[in-house]
């Protein structure tokens, strides 16, 4: 049987993304961008991942974590306008870059600068290809 833990290796705060990222089989990032994203729009992310950090139990060990067969999400360096992070998740994603810029252009006019800031923090959390 399957089970959910946090992460004990793979965390920026309690291993809650790394934990899901494991249990669902997809790149931690991912997890943290939407994450990040319930966070932006209303706070509710907040609340949500103190909700599990106290209820999803801590791995005992580091032993039999989860590793990727595909490749991690990565700022790109050839398909790169600005930081390479619309390139890295159109080539994570297997869809055109220019769909993620539209995605973050359009959160940017209609949110408030909502897409300039997810787009800085992405920076800032992606490591560079």
């Amino acid at each position: 049987m399957k089970r959910l833990y946090r992460s004990r290796t793979d965390k920026k705060i309690a291993g809650i993304c790394g934990g899901l990222g494991h249990y669902f089989e997809v790149d931690p990032i991912l997890i943290r961008i939407i994450w990040l994203s319930a966070v932006l729009m209303g706070g509710t992310g907040i609340l949500l991942y103190l909700i599990c950090w106290i209820i999803i139990p801590q791995r005992k060990t580091s032993e039999s974590e989860f590793s990727f067969s595909s490749s991690p999400l990565r700022r790109s360096r050839t398909n790169c306008k600005i930081a390479g992070i619309c390139g890295g998740l159109g080539e994570r994603l297997d869809i055109d870059p220019v769909m993620v810029r539209a995605g973050f252009l359009f959160l940017a006019i209609t949110s408030l600068g909502l897409g300039i800031i997810l787009y800085l923090i992405l920076w800032a959390i992606i490591p560079q290809e």
